[in-house]
């Protein structure tokens, strides 16, 4: 009886088991299925992305009239799956090594990506638009900048504000793939581009058109620069150096001859006599207007004898003749005459000497104006009177002294920034107040004196064809030789145009041998901003 019962509750237990065993199997099968169905598939498409970084996205950098100077050229760029209505599309665009290499890869069952001439999107292909960082030549280029391959600011407004201009933002390709890294058939790739990216960035106080004018007219020095700024403003609307860089090949340019990545702009030089109407802003302020000199070619100050560049002598100088002629004896008594302590105040209400500051993290070199102690050497203060001896400056910084001489004795400190743009909130950038170092009857005589520097004196290359201008010359020894044995010189022009009512002061120096004359690249420079922004000039004259 109890072997009986025990067999039953035996194969009772067993049957049990046995559907318990079917019921899991079952529903294993059945999870399987489910997990074989679409739903699976979602997830694994979210999780298997095959992302690719086509271009970096950086914010603009503009002209003042918003004209793009950086992301200026676009190119158009297609992803492409390996289906065959997409490898038709794309065999009708490409040709050679690039279709060639394309087909390759999608042959493999990969995606591929490549340039294309016109919008190819339909299924299996997307196509978007990115921007090139910088085209074939770059505008400015000192000024602006570039960038490295991370794409962080190196050097000029791209460095001063790359916490505007940088994004973590890429142009990103998106393709979804099957746990293989295979493309899904039927599965539409995508492009995620925010272009709002780029449209934020710095708006400068170029103006693309004169920067193109004065490019082209200092592009035939050896070496030197050339910036024009707005009388009043002071916003700067040109800045040029020469040589340039090739901004795509750095690494060309690193190591080539006269440094070519130089912004020689804002670099110090010796200056020579594009200092002496801040000599003559000391005179005439002090009421040494009307003083008279015999120039006999050289002057005898303490035991040294300092010489004219006309050996011969100019006779008798007035501080307009003097000017005109350049005349350095004339300057060298009237640096004895005013005193040290007169000459220093004066350039320092230049800044001369000093740092500028042009924007944000961005300042031209610091110069050297000498310590006021240094004057009382009679020696010292006759090389400072013609621009000599330890004073040195930008080019920038010698903006401030004819800005102030053709804006009525009033200037602002040069500037290139109008203002930024972040996340669309504008932010203008504040250039400081005027300041007024000088009567308004100093500027308005010594404007009359530099006109006839370019009618009868130094200057006539600097004289325009459509505009009437005034300014000074200027050329520095510099203390250092070629290995021919001849002296480096830096030389200048200083002016600004038109002469009657100025609109624009232009600064340009060579700090090399001349091919021309930088006062005639004055001269082509004032001609055509003047034709450019159709100056009138009849009643100037």
């Amino acid at each position: 009886m109890f072997k009986k019962t025990y067999n039953f509750l035996f194969s009772s237990r067993t049957v049990f088991c046995f559907f318990i065993i079917i019921f899991l199997f079952l529903s294993c099968v059945l999870r399987v299925a489910v997990i074989s169905t679409g739903n699976y598939n979602s997830i694994q498409t979210q999780q298997s992305e095959f992302k690719i970084d086509v271009a970096k996205l950086r914010g603009t950098i503009y002209d003042c009239n918003m004209v793009p100077l950086t992301n200026v050229e676009t190119e158009k760029m297609a992803v492409v799956l390996p289906t065959p209505r997409s490898i038709m599309s794309i065999s009708r665009v490409l040709e050679g090594d690039i279709l060639n290499n394309t087909l390759d890869t999608l042959k493999k069952n990969k995606p591929a990506l490549c340039l294309v001439n016109e919008d190819l999107s339909c299924d299996g292909i997307e196509t978007t638009t990115i921007y090139k960082r910088y085209g074939k030549t770059l505008s400015a280029c000192h000024l602006l900048g570039y960038v490295d391959a991370s794409g962080h600011g190196v050097s000029g407004l791209e460095l001063a504000y790359d916490d505007i201009l940088f994004s973590k933002e890429s142009v990103t390709a998106i393709v979804n793939t099957d746990g293989k890294g295979n493309a899904l058939k039927g599965v539409s790739p995508y492009f995620r581009n925010d272009l709002t990216q780029v449209f934020d960035g710095v708006v400068t106080t170029l103006d693309i058109n004169i920067q193109t004018i004065t490019e082209n007219s200092v592009s035939k020095l050896n070496s030197g620069c050339a910036i024009v700024a707005e009388v009043g403003s002071g916003k700067i609307r040109a800045m040029a150096s020469v040589p340039t860089f090739d901004v795509n090949d750095i690494a060309k340019s690193l190591n080539a001859e006269n440094a070519p990545m130089l912004n020689r702009a804002l670099c110090s030089y010796n200056i020579g006599s594009v200092f002496k109407p801040c000599i003559a802003i000391a005179a005439i302020e002090n009421g040494y207007t009307n003083e008279e000199f015999v120039c006999e070619g050289s002057l005898e100050i303490g035991d040294r004898h300092f010489r004219c560049h006309n050996l011969n002598g100019h006779g008798t100088m007035n501080l307009c003749t003097s000017l005109a002629q350049s005349c350095n004896c004339f300057f060298y008594n009237f640096a004895t005459m005013l005193g040290g302590h007169t000459i220093y105040k004066t350039a320092a209400k230049f800044s001369l000497g000093f740092k500028i500051k042009l924007a944000d993290n961005l300042f031209t070199a610091k110069g050297n104006l000498p310590y006021l102690n240094e004057f009382s050497n009679s020696g010292t203060l006759a090389n400072l009177s013609i621009g000599q001896g330890n004073l040195m400056a930008s080019p920038v910084s010698m903006l401030n002294l004819y800005l102030a001489i053709a804006g009525d004795g009033s200037y602002r400190l040069p500037s290139v920034v109008e203002k930024t743009i972040n996340e669309g909130v504008e932010s203008p950038y504040d250039s400081g107040s005027s300041t007024k170092v000088m009567n308004s009857n100093t500027a308005s005589l010594l404007r009359e004196y530099l006109k006839t520097v370019i009618t009868d004196g130094t200057g006539v290359e600097a004289a325009p064809t459509y505009t009437t201008a005034a300014g000074k010359t200027g050329t520095a020894q510099t203390g250092r030789y070629y290995k021919s044995g001849e002296e480096i010189t830096n030389s200048w022009f200083c002016g600004f145009f038109p002469y009657d009512n100025p609109q624009y002061v232009v600064v340009v120096m060579s700090d090399s041998k001349l091919n021309v004359s930088t006062a005639s690249i004055f001269a082509q420079i004032a001609d055509g901003i003047t034709e450019y922004k159709g100056i009138n000039v009849e009643n100037n004259d």
